[in-house]
């Protein structure tokens, strides 16, 4: 009873709305004299309503067009038929929005109206290209380019390329629509027409993302938080913030997407587009997933499921029921798992029935279209033969009939088996992925678990067996009198300490590292204070080997980066460098400013290093030995590549056999930083 009261209000409402509509029309025409006047003047009220009152628009438009016609107002009707097609276009069909466009173009050509020609042309090359005829949509494009530009109309031009680029999009020919949209952005820029340079700049960062080329992609969605500030938009800075956030996913920078992710969900939620709700929750998920965070990613797509529910989307529904199941894969419980993979199978096969049920509802409606015409023939026909044809129409039914029951009789009949083959199959697949997984970590494991050994037991061994000798050595010089041969004693004792302190220091890193318990606190840092300071350290052992140390810095330089992981990295390369490097050397050490980053070096004059020896510099297994014999692992070059790997830099090598060697490394700048937060804060 509710519901009905609630229908006859909805709909007395809606009729008193349309009176009122109408009545305001109406009145306004009985108060214009001249019919072209009235002509114009229904015209423009059904441009700026149609979209709230398409029944009303399309009721005036139509007589607009019987007015028009009368009295061979062509560009009128034109005009007219313009709003009759959007109003189509806002109800989807576009076959005829279509014809009502070609119509229109007729009009505007027989009263050689140029401007309503070439308005017509775009709008029809909109809509072919709506219809995939791309060929007839780059026509009526080239064609209306030219007038746009000579009549200043920069707005129109700026969209006529903008669709030019969907075209050549949709044709995949990514160079052309990249050159279009280009041309797009040119226009805008220097009319500032915000809009179609939103459009364009977004347009480029999808070719970018088809083309795997994140990084071109994200500078393209970033320029549009500059169009942004210039004329705001929640909608849009929500979906920017969207797609930088999955333009960082794919480039595996998981901290910066879900940093957007979140600033996009926010705007999104003030918004209230459930639509949009959920394609943040999904990325969020995405992202928490891959970094390995399953309770969080469980979360999101939990909420994503049920905001799915709510708005009776089963899609979105079904697309979340498969990542909880595997999130939950992933956790090893086995039961919620399943249990969200029959949900899933549930929501595809109610989109299958949807899809059924469709086609019936086609067939059917075919078959209604069909009857009417046969009935109209036979009304043509003489009496002598309608049974015949009634008849006819009866053994078609019957056969439809026959036909559609075979479909769901086959249907039904498969779709137990394929559903617990299909559940078999899942289950194979889970338990292999576990095994695999499970394989693998032991593999890894007992490779690290073997190497770690031999450090330990060889090279920690040795430099403690030299300490022992030297001590007793340090005995027999003592007892003797042999006090002037104690200080090269002394020396060596303090190399084979030294040693022994570098790699237990390596390994307590390296091993904090690996099991996540090393603080990680960047801060912004001083390049030539911290250079210059570690060369302080290391003097004393380069004036040993007479090793001349050289600090080159062409500016201050700041990043920003953990300072002992930092200084960690320096000190094991210059270690390294005066490891390698013969007496009379020289040692530099320098830094020199990049785009968004600092690239620090080390070089050395020392033995240098072959081109097979720098293919496997970062592997644990990897051994050598210095200028004097000092003893090299490797543990001190894998715990650089990690450090400077997490300070999200990078770090490499160049050199060449009895030429020295040069290592390099990159830091973020901390001018970046800055810039960069100051833009997720906006």
């Amino acid at each position: 009873m509710q519901k009905l009261l609630l229908f006859t209000f909805i709909l007395a409402f809606t009729i008193q709305s349309f009176g009122q509509n109408n009545s305001f029309v109406d009145r306004q025409l009985d108060s214009i004299q001249d019919v072209h006047e009235q002509i114009k003047f229904l015209n423009d009220w059904t441009g700026k309503n149609y979209r709230k009152h398409l029944n009303e628009a399309l009721f005036y438009s139509e007589k607009c067009l019987e007015l028009a016609n009368q009295v061979n107002n062509h560009s009128g009707a034109g005009d007219a038929l313009i709003r009759i097609g959007l109003v189509h276009k806002r109800r989807g069909n576009n076959k005829k929005v279509l014809k009502y466009y070609t119509e229109a173009l007729d009009h505007y050509k027989t009263s050689k109206d140029s401007a309503g020609i070439n308005k017509a042309l775009f709008n029809r090359g909109n809509i072919y290209n709506n219809l995939e005829k791309y060929d007839l949509a780059l026509i009526d494009y080239f064609k209306c380019i030219h007038y746009f530009n000579n009549e200043k109309q920069m707005k129109m031009l700026a969209s006529v390329y903008n669709n030019l680029g969907l075209v050549y999009k949709n044709l995949k020919d990514y160079k052309n629509a990249l050159n279009y949209y280009i041309k797009s952005i040119d226009v805008s820029s220097r009319n500032n027409i915000t809009s179609t340079l939103y459009h364009s700049n977004t347009n480029i960062a999808n070719i970018y993302s088809i083309q795997n080329k994140f990084q071109e992609a994200l500078n393209y969605h970033k320029k549009n938080l500059d169009v942004l500030k210039a004329k705001p938009n929640k909608y849009r800075l929500a979906q920017t913030y969207h797609n930088i956030g999955a333009c960082f996913l794919e480039m595996k920078q998981y901290a910066m997407a879900i940093d957007y992710q979140k600033q996009s969900l926010q705007l999104k939620e003030k918004i209230g587009n459930k639509n949009l709700i959920i394609t943040s929750l999904n990325g969020l998920s995405q992202a928490h997933y891959v970094m390995g965070n399953l309770d969080d990613a469980l979360n999101y797509s939990k909420r994503a499921y049920e905001l799915g529910k709510e708005i009776g989307h089963i899609d979105y529904q079904k697309n979340s029921a498969s990542r909880i199941f595997h999130i939950l894969t992933h956790q090893h419980q086995a039961d919620s798992a399943l249990r969200y993979w029959e949900i899933y199978d549930q929501l595809k096969d109610s989109l299958i029935n949807k899809e059924s049920l469709k086609q019936v509802t086609e067939i059917q409606a075919k078959y209604e279209a069909e009857k009417k015409e046969a009935q109209i023939a036979l009304l043509k026909k003489e009496n002598n033969n309608k049974a015949m044809q009634r008849n006819g129409l009866v053994v078609i039914l019957i056969l439809i009939a026959a036909y559609a029951g075979f479909i769901v009789y086959s249907y039904y009949s498969n779709k137990k088996l394929t559903r617990l083959l299909s559940l078999q199959k899942s289950r194979i697949e889970w338990s292999k992925e576990l095994l695999d997984c499970r394989n693998k970590e032991l593999k890894v494991s007992n490779q690290t678990k073997n190497k770690l050994f031999q450090i330990i037991s060889h090279d920690l061994r040795s430099p403690l067996a030299s300490v022992s000798g030297i001590s007793h050595l340090i005995q027999i010089l003592l007892r003797q009198g042999r006090y002037h041969e104690l200080d090269e004693t002394s020396q060596d004792l303090n190399e084979c300490v030294t040693r022994v302190l570098n790699l237990t220091d390596n390994l307590l890193s390296w091993s904090l590292n690996q099991s996540g318990k090393l603080p990680f606190t960047p801060v912004v840092i001083p390049v030539k204070k911290l250079l210059s300071g570690i060369l302080e350290i290391y003097k004393t052992g380069a004036q040993q080997k007479n090793i001349l140390l050289e600090l080159s810095l062409s500016q201050n330089l700041f990043v920003y980066a953990d300072r002992p992981m930092l200084e960690t990295v320096v000190r094991n390369l210059l270690n390294n460098a005066l490891k390698f490097t013969p007496e009379g050397g020289l040692i530099v050490l320098g830094a020199e400013m990049k785009e968004d980053h600092t690239e620090i070096y080390i070089e050395d004059s020392g033995v240098g290093i072959s081109d097979e020896a720098i293919s496997h510099i970062f592997e644990l297994d990897t051994t050598s030995s210095g200028t004097r014999g000092e003893k090299g692992n490797g543990l001190g070059l894998i715990l650089c590549k990690d450090f400077i790997e997490r300070n999200h830099g990078k770090i490499w090598v160049e050199s060449e056999e009895g030429h020295g060697t040069t290592f390099r490394f990159t830091v973020p700048n901390a001018e970046k930083i800055y810039v960069e937060e100051s833009i997720s804060h906006q």
